[in-house]
């Protein structure tokens, strides 16, 4: 018997000690993926150099791998980033950016304040004009674009002793704001982000993050930093929201971006849900030619509010009430809102048409909308609703615009960029509101005369403002947006 004790023991022994080396393998296993997250995308555009035509999802690639002088947080302060000190003129038409000393390009190298400048000579060159409002107010700017003088010579783009030196050609109250957007994050070769399927791996990158694997369905980030712990995140391109939902079921995606409206409160209930608002609104335009009468236009805007009031008891995650402001911000002025609740409270004499008809623009959120109103009027009123959802060339049609009584418009609610929000709806407006507007020279008295009487007239009229969803798995137990509403991928903490 003893001569087999000792075989016996040795194999023993060496099976502990492989099974030994199995676990720790299968710690070092799930220690790796625990620092992977996997986001779920409808879709992935390879073109990155313009902004035009990306979504809030493919900017948030550029954000993740590339930063700014400033950035805006999700309060909205805007704070430094590249820079870490800002200093105006008294005048507030010259800007110095002090440049951090310890900043590096994702191979190591030192991000100057010669790379910044580089960058922008390289944007007022690239980028789409609407794009860089706030590159085309320095002093120079729009020569240069424009080939009459050079960038060296003629643009106030400077670099001075680690310092980026820009001069505007007047104050511009909008402009730090203007800077923290997604394209005036410092990339360099900006001309090789036309195609980065094929450069990712040729770049460097200012950001948290790098490219390390660009393909048609899959994108994977990894950190610059914490070379012991790195991060990665990989966006995968699902065909559509459920696909990346059902997946997300499964434990294969920790990150959805607007899960479908019918899981929000579940996730909420499970704790796996974060609700951001947004600066995006939707507004009503009622159409004064179309024989309905002040009193008429007044009792469709309630009747409209209310079917929205009524959605939000059970769903309370998608939107919030606009409640009469056109920003989310203003619904602090009770003054206001008080005013405007005793305008909508008139009574006088109106004979209900037997239907109103509704245009918008086709997407999930309008779909859900019209649904929302056509199922409230069918159980309270005696209207019956039609509604037509249509794609951005036909919605544009003004001719066929002029035929509906209703139109919904989606609007960026930005209160620092009051010009353009009302120049959204300047079609809709009378002659003298065009010219009150045209010539405002961004005053806000002269905004609040306009939006006045469009609520008095119930002509343009909010009705909610969105919130964004996040679905997140146990793997991510912290996850936060910018103050541009894209997601800030150096606050995931998992």
């Amino acid at each position: 018997m003893k001569k087999y004790l000792l075989p016996i023991s040795l194999i023993f022994i060496i099976g502990a000690f492989l099974l030994g080396f199995i676990e720790i393998d299968t710690v070092s296993i799930d220690k790796k993926t625990d620092n992977v997250i996997n986001y779920g995308l409808e879709n992935i555009s390879d073109n990155l150099k313009n902004i035009t035509n990306l979504s809030k999802r493919d900017q948030d690639i550029i954000c993740a791998v590339s930063r700014g002088l400033v950035s805006k947080n999700i309060d909205n302060n805007i704070v430094p980033s590249l820079a870490k000190e800002i200093i105006k003129s008294e005048d507030e038409i010259e800007y110095e950016f002090k440049i951090n000393d310890n900043i590096y390009w994702s191979d190591g190298s030192k991000i100057t304040s010669n790379d910044i400048v580089v960058f922008f000579r390289e944007l007022l060159k690239e980028e789409d004009e609407k794009n860089i409002s706030a590159l085309l107010d320095v002093y120079g700017a729009k020569e240069f674009r424009e080939g009459k003088t050079t960038f060296e010579k003629g643009v106030a783009i400077k670099s001075k002793d680690n310092s980026v030196i820009i001069r505007l050609n007047s104050k511009n109250d909008k402009f730090l704001d203007e800077l923290t957007k997604p394209q005036y994050r410092l990339r360099k070769y900006l001309i090789m982000w036309e195609n980065m399927k094929k450069n990712y791996n040729e770049l460097v990158y200012s950001g948290e993050y790098k490219i390390t694997l660009f393909e048609n369905d899959k994108v994977t980030l990894e950190s610059n930093y914490d070379s012991d712990n790195k991060k990665v995140i990989n966006l995968i391109n699902d065909s559509n929201v459920e696909l990346s939902m059902a997946s997300f079921e499964v434990g294969e995606r920790d990150l959805v971006v607007d899960p479908p409206q019918s899981q929000l409160n579940k996730l909420s209930n499970d704790g796996n849900l974060i609700t951001i608002p947004k600066n995006e609104g939707v507004y009503l335009y009622i159409n004064d030619s179309n024989n309905i009468s002040l009193q008429g236009r007044r009792e469709i805007y309630k009747y409209i509010s209310k079917s929205m009031e009524n959605y939000l008891i059970s769903n309370d995650k998608s939107f919030e009430l606009a409640e009469g402001s056109y920003f989310r911000e203003d619904k602090d002025d009770l003054t206001k809102l008080q005013t405007r609740k005793v305008i909508s409270n008139k009574q006088e004499e109106w004979s209900p048409p037997k239907v109103l008809t509704i245009l918008c623009k086709d997407n999930t959120m309008n779909r859900e909308l019209c649904r929302i109103i056509e199922k409230w009027f069918r159980e309270n009123t005696r209207i019956f609703i039609k509604y037509s959802l249509l794609k951005e060339d036909e919605f544009n049609d003004e001719e066929l615009q002029r035929r509906y009584d209703m139109i919904l418009f989606n609007n960026e609610a930005n209160i620092l960029n009051k010009d353009k929000f009302y120049k959204k709806f300047i079609n809709y407006m009378s002659e003298s509101e065009k010219e009150t507007l045209l010539s405002s020279n961004n005053n806000d008295e002269e905004y609040l005369s306009i939006e006045n009487k469009l609520f008095r007239e119930y002509r343009i009229v909010p009705l909610i403002f969105y919130n964004e969803n996040i679905a997140f798995s146990r793997k991510v137990s912290s996850i936060k947006m910018d103050g541009n509403g894209n997601i800030d991928f150096s606050t995931i903490i998992n």
